[in-house]
């Protein structure tokens, strides 16, 4: 939008570009680890992708997050690439370069609601729960905006008036207030049961002790795995066994703070 309003409009071509493939990164990715996307919105970050994500596991929000930047920054090798073969496409191709590599390295700040912070979030969620992560995060997201902010305002006293930096500033502090809720949602396995069949997927059978809780069981699933629990007791006899759609059903039905031992069979 910004480009439009100082009248680049090739620019702004080449960012929604990269924009849109960032986002489509996202999206492929999502679907491979088997989440579907609600909504796609317009925001001042770009396109952002909302809606519930509740049951999301940290290692799969981290390759969710990475994969638009990721996508980026082989775009920009490809082009580096024509470079070196056809020279003149550069005085074509320079604005999509640097569109997509502000893209990339701007999502890998790490701030919320960009890439970065949900990586960090990711990150963060394999030690503390999911909304102490995300709170952390967002107090990170002040720090660094206000030192961004304090660079514009010392700019103004030194003539060099980095008015973008300000603004970027201002729009990375609003960024904690915008709704956490992402967009993606895993997808049932009644839902992608032909999906699995088709091309086959790994089973692995997770083995918790009784007294541990349902969100446990939770944090260790990924979205590209089959998965089957088997509930021991103190001296590791198994006291109960869900199979891939029971431990679904469970999941999607049952609080996650429950522990395994109050859990009831589907």
């Amino acid at each position: 939008m910004a480009a439009i309003v100082f009248k680049q409009g090739y620019f702004a071509a080449t960012y929604t570009i990269a924009m849109i493939a960032h986002e489509l990164a996202h999206y492929v990715v999502a679907g491979k680890l088997f989440y579907h996307c609600k909504e796609i919105q317009l925001s001042i970050f770009g396109a952002v992708l909302y809606g519930d994500f509740q049951d999301i596991t940290a290692n799969d929000r981290i390759k969710i997050a990475l994969a638009g930047p990721v996508c980026n920054l082989i775009v920009c090798l490809a082009c580096l690439a024509v470079w070196w073969i056809l020279p003149d496409s550069y005085y074509y191709t320079e604005d999509f370069v640097v569109s997509n590599l502000g893209m990339a390295f701007v999502n890998l700040l790490p701030c919320y609601p960009l890439d970065g912070g949900r990586i960090l979030t990711g990150i963060l969620e394999r030690k503390l729960t999911s909304h102490k992560s995300v709170e952390l995060t967002k107090k990170i997201t002040v720090v660094l905006s206000v030192i961004l902010f304090g660079v514009f305002v010392y700019s103004l006293f030194d003539k060099s008036n980095m008015f973008s930096l300000g603004l970027f500033a201002v729009c990375l502090m609003s960024g904690v207030f915008v709704n956490g809720n992402e967009c993606y949602v895993k997808t049932a396995f009644a839902t992608n049961k032909s999906r699995f069949l088709k091309k086959g997927m790994e089973k692995k059978t997770l083995v918790f002790n009784y007294n541990n809780l349902l969100s446990d069981v939770v944090k260790r699933m990924q979205g590209n795995f089959l998965y089957c629990l088997e509930v021991v007791n103190d001296e590791m006899q198994v006291i109960s066994r869900y199979g891939i759609a029971e431990l679904e059903q469970v999941v999607l039905s049952t609080p996650l703070d429950t522990p395994l031992k109050n859990l009831r069979k589907y």
